[in-house]
């Protein structure tokens, strides 16, 4: 028998599933957002991001100025940011760039890097350029962008819901998930059957069909904004699970095939 999970009444949250660099799309998303908002207002509204803003996409600096910016434009919603796993390795990328990070670069962070002027040389043997890279990084990111990053939060709770960037170990206390289990975790996770304490709303794997995905357990929003996916976000009110997403603009390769078919 299937647990029911809710929301008290008067709440609603809504989670924005990975964004990596695209801005666009989640400026367009928060159009969504706040047009539902103006037709169906509620007493307490949360918007979570469900972490990996960055990496991949083209504007990764463009969506962090967006996020910081989000608490000074919408005051009257509260604005909660989780740390994912790009995140952490960026971090971890320019406080120790001889350590386990130091192929951040690889899952995308080149494209981070030039989005803040930090252009990266593949020509060059990347090992030996890495330090070079880590510090001419550090210096490239503002203050308040690196204090955004260090300061995102690894969990966030709401009533029968629980939110992480990629899932949670099942049977472990909230308060005992490592970093790497909240930023990481597949295997044991996404396969678990177990009904947890609180339904847990995650990214970091890619749904299959590029859509949410509602399980009775856990709710699935990565739905590969950067593999030509939509950007996704669901939307807890109650008992109520509904969704919202902003698909990427077509190519113009993309568009002449419709016309042509």
């Amino acid at each position: 028998m299937n647990k029911e999970y809710k929301l008290e009444s008067g709440k609603r949250v809504y989670a924005i599933g990975d964004i990596h660099g695209h801005l666009e799309q989640l400026e367009q998303l928060h159009t969504l957002i706040y047009a539902d908002i103006k037709s169906n207002p509620a007493d307490d509204i949360t918007i979570v991001y469900i972490g990996d803003y960055i990496d991949r996409g083209p504007e990764s600096k463009g969506v962090i100025d967006f996020l910081i910016q989000r608490e000074l434009v919408a005051k009257s919603i509260n604005h909660v940011f989780l740390l994912g796993n790009h995140e952490l390795g960026m971090l971890e990328f320019m406080r120790n760039p001889d350590g386990a990070r130091k192929d951040w670069l690889l899952w995308g962070g080149v494209e981070t890097a030039a989005s803040y002027g930090v252009d990266v040389v593949f020509e060059r043997a990347l090992n030996e350029a890495i330090p070079m890279l880590s510090k001419a990084l550090k210096e490239a990111v503002p203050d308040n962008h690196y204090e955004f990053l260090k300061n995102l939060k690894k969990l966030h709770a709401v009533d029968d819901y629980v939110f992480a960037h990629a899932g949670i170990r099942p049977k472990v206390a909230l308060d005992k998930q490592r970093t790497t289990d909240v930023t990481f975790i597949r295997e044991g996770f996404l396969d678990s059957e177990i009904m947890h304490e609180q339904r847990v709303v995650h990214g970091h794997t890619i749904t299959q069909e590029y859509d949410i995905e509602i399980h009775p357990n856990r709710i699935a929003i990565d739905t590969g904004i950067y593999k030509g996916g939509p950007l996704s976000c669901v939307i807890l009110q109650e008992d109520q699970v509904r969704k919202l997403q902003v698909w990427p603009p077509m190519s113009e390769e993309e568009l002449e095939d419709i016309e042509e078919s």
